[in-house]
């Protein structure tokens, strides 16, 4: 068994996250984002910076996110939203990252651009440095993970190709990705009811005929696909509707998140281009630049999914029931494997992966070859989380409706 949780501690005695007790680490995220502005503060992040990751790992062992919003919101069991824990720890892990960053990885102090007046000339002067200024740019850099507006992304302004017309349509957006969410679940859990339990089961049921088996494995692959890109997508439009109507920021200021990742072509397009770059700056910064100096273009590949499987395996351990190795992180180092072997195949032919025999390469490795990791979260509980609230269950609706259809369709 290649169980990591013997080297990471249980979570068992994790107590109700408050806003008492979390504030500490928020604070220090903070100070650190303001330093990261400043000139000459190297020595005053150095000495927060122990305090900081500290607080970080303090924070993700000992405290439950799920405890507080069931007890803010009266819900009966807070096992049944452990998925909170593993955003919480995502975030936590992402924190402690940027606050190292921050303090021994930059080289110069982060710069805010002022918003153009055309984002499409991508014009770039540098916010002045006036307390005020500097306050607000710290929160927003406390958010801000992709860079835009800053000094430090390769494409300060994005412009999005097609962006949605009106907050109506956004919201619009919204319901139909957590209807679509939902509808994922609720097959899911058809296809393996017992992967309700919170102990959680097996997606592999070799007892099957090699037929039955593979349907019931693509089921959940294609439901797990769907339920991921279905929640990242929901908590960035949650966020953009919050930042536009809230904050009153532009549309320029979101733009999307992910580009349509069913229709990538290839490994390094779905990784590179088409899936969310949330964390791209530090799979970069982490793992692609120090890859490189050890081992060129190879290295660089290979250091970025390798800091991504880091990732994973702590998700999964945000759980709060042990986490894997192999199959929650393997995952990313066969698409590191498979990226480089994409590149090896251009240069051999002279051609790159695309077309029909692109997306069944495609498709094959994240369906098939990510059966691993789903088996792992399955396993562990994921699926036996209440991800949309009773009285939100649109895509339990649509699909019992569908079943109904089809069943009085067949008696008929």
């Amino acid at each position: 068994m290649d169980q990591l949780y013997a080297y990471l501690p249980g979570t068992s005695h994790r107590k109700e996250l408050t806003p008492a007790n979390i504030a500490p680490v928020i604070l220090c995220y903070y100070a650190h984002a303001v330093m990261a502005i400043l000139p000459g503060t190297f020595w005053l992040r150095v000495a927060l910076l122990p305090v900081t990751e500290w607080l970080v790992w303090n924070s993700a062992v000992t405290l439950d996110l799920a405890q507080y919003l069931a007890s803010m919101f009266g819900l009966p069991n807070a096992l049944r939203l452990s998925f909170l824990n593993v955003i919480f720890v995502l975030l936590l892990w992402a924190i402690g990252l940027r606050c190292f960053e921050w303090t021994f990885i930059i080289d110069k102090p982060l710069r805010r651009y002022e918003l153009p007046l055309d984002i499409g000339k991508k014009t770039c002067n540098e916010r002045p440095l006036t307390i005020a200024n500097v306050l607000v740019d710290g929160i927003d850099l406390l958010f801000n993970f992709r860079g835009l507006g800053w000094a430090w992304s390769s494409d300060p302004f994005y412009v999005d190709p097609s962006p949605p017309l009106s907050l109506l349509h956004q919201f619009f957006k919204l319901l139909v990705k957590i209807a679509l969410l939902d509808a994922a679940h609720y097959i899911a859990t058809l296809t393996i009811p017992t992967a309700y339990r919170l102990e959680g089961d097996t997606i592999f049921d070799y007892t099957l005929d090699p037929l039955p088996h593979s349907l019931r494995l693509l089921s959940v692959s294609v439901c797990s696909q769907v339920i991921i890109y279905s929640s990242v997508d929901i908590i960035f439009q949650f966020c953009a509707l919050t930042g536009q109507v809230v904050f009153g920021q532009s549309l320029t200021q979101w733009p999307r998140i992910a580009n349509r990742p069913w229709l990538a072509v290839s490994v390094t397009e779905f990784w590179g281009k088409r899936w969310h770059q949330f964390f791209r700056h530090l799979f970069v910064v982490f793992g692609a630049r120090p890859g490189k100096k050890v081992a060129g273009w190879y290295g660089s590949v290979m250091g970025a999914y390798i800091v991504s499987a880091s990732m994973h395996v702590v998700m999964l351990w945000g759980l709060g029931r042990g986490t894997e190795w192999i199959h929650a992180g393997g995952f990313f180092i066969m698409l590191g494997i498979a990226t480089i072997g994409e590149r090896k195949w251009e240069e051999w032919t002279g051609k790159p992966v695309t077309g029909i025999f692109g997306t069944l390469w495609t498709s094959f490795l994240h369906l098939v070859g990510g059966s691993g990791m789903v088996d792992a979260f399955v396993r562990h509980g994921m699926v036996a989380n209440d991800f949309v609230p009773k009285q939100m269950r649109i895509g339990k609706v649509i699909v019992d409706s569908i079943l109904t259809v089809v069943a009085r369709v067949r008696a008929g």
